[in-house]
């Protein structure tokens, strides 16, 4: 049956504004989802994005998972937004339409249970952050970056909802700024004309972990109790706090070539430090909710993999070849029940983010 001439021209409109990226917030994209066996495992992998455009995964440490979504970026609009995709069906929806989307703010609210929520999302556009419902997409200002200042890429959400934490500078000071999201009030607690990074909220406590220099430091929300954690000195790599707040997880970082990589554990009651394993070169991870199986992202040529690495026997399975030009955008992170692993990679094209069932190695918990 063919269509009448208004409704061709209607439809034809609307598939020349799909392709041009003329979409807006609210709008709809079909799956795209790719599957493959991995070259390296015979695993079965999908591509869940279209590597003609760039999509990624935001910062490591926030929650963009549930069991059954995930909270991405992507420039197939033509600028950076914010995506849900429904990981049944792959189809993607527009979150946002930003002026200055930053990708790494991107983060899923928590729920009751300090699990994570798809009903509602955080993210910053330019100097504002912002809160939005994922379904009616209504979003209201949070916090405002002070005129005089800009923001340091990178934020950390507080287990429960209540605070954020990241870094503002101006000129040649640094300041890192806590923000109690409920009331939109902000104080510093840190200023230095070092560069404050890698701030890390530590989860049922009032206190985070952060760089300055060559230094870790924890410090309360108040300024107070500020403490030198001594981590190995070589302790430069990624940091995640275990689920409790009892232990950061960090990778050292060797300037020596032959030397190994490896993931340790710093105890904050105990001040104990110990090697977990030496990995391939990882250069990110991400662990289960009890810490005791990691999935890394191998930054070394010869052996360009995703792994899995088990606690107790200090082993690692490859999982897939990544690929990827650049380590730095592999980021994998478990589901919430610790059944698949998302991770980007850019070898078919552009970044795009990928999907891989690990149910026959780790065991499955409630999803939060």
């Amino acid at each position: 049956m063919s269509l009448p001439r208004r409704g061709f021209l209607s439809t034809l409109s609307a598939a020349l504004g799909y392709a041009a990226g003329e979409l807006g917030k609210g709008r709809a994209f079909p799956s795209v989802a790719k599957r493959y066996l991995d070259p390296a495992t015979e695993f079965t992998i999908i591509r869940l994005t279209d590597p003609e455009y760039a999509s990624i995964l935001p910062a490591s440490g926030n929650h963009i998972l549930t069991s059954r979504s995930m909270l991405y970026a992507s420039d197939q609009t033509g600028r950076w937004e914010a995506f849900r995709m429904d990981l049944k069906t792959r189809e993607s929806r527009q979150l946002t339409e930003a002026n200055a989307l930053e990708v790494p703010s991107l983060a899923f609210t928590p729920n009751a249970k300090g699990g994570p929520s798809d009903k509602d999302f955080w993210h910053f556009d330019g100097p504002r952050l912002m809160e939005t419902e994922t379904g009616k997409l209504r979003a209201r200002e949070l916090y405002r970056v002070p005129d005089g200042f800009e923001k340091a890429p990178g934020v950390s959400y507080a287990a429960d909802g209540q605070h954020a934490a990241f870094v503002e500078k101006s000129a040649a000071r640094f300041r890192l700024r806590i923000v109690n999201l409920q009331r939109g009030t902000a104080s510093t607690v840190v200023e230095s004309s070092e560069e404050i990074r890698n701030v890390r909220i530590r989860p049922k406590h009032p206190s985070l972990f952060y760089r300055l220099g060559a230094a870790q430091h924890s410090i309360q929300f108040d300024g107070q109790q500020a403490r030198t954690l001594q981590l190995a000195t070589e302790g430069t790599g990624p940091a995640e706090w275990t689920a409790d707040g009892t232990s950061l997880i960090y990778l050292t970082q060797p300037t020596e070539t032959r030397k190994a990589t490896s993931l340790r554990s710093f105890g904050m009651d105990t001040g104990e430090d110990k090697v977990i394993a030496t990995t391939t070169q990882f250069v990110h991870f991400s662990a289960t909710a009890d810490a005791s199986v990691f999935a890394g992202a191998s930054g070394s040529r010869a052996s360009p993999y995703v792994l899995l690495l088990t606690r107790v026997a200090r082993r690692e399975l490859t999982l897939a070849e990544h690929r990827s030009s650049d380590g730095g955008i592999v980021t994998p992170q478990f589901s919430p029940n610790n059944q698949f692993v998302v991770f980007g990679s850019d070898r078919h094209g552009k970044p795009a983010i990928y999907w891989i069932s690990v149910e026959r190695f780790v065991s499955g918990t409630e999803d939060s």
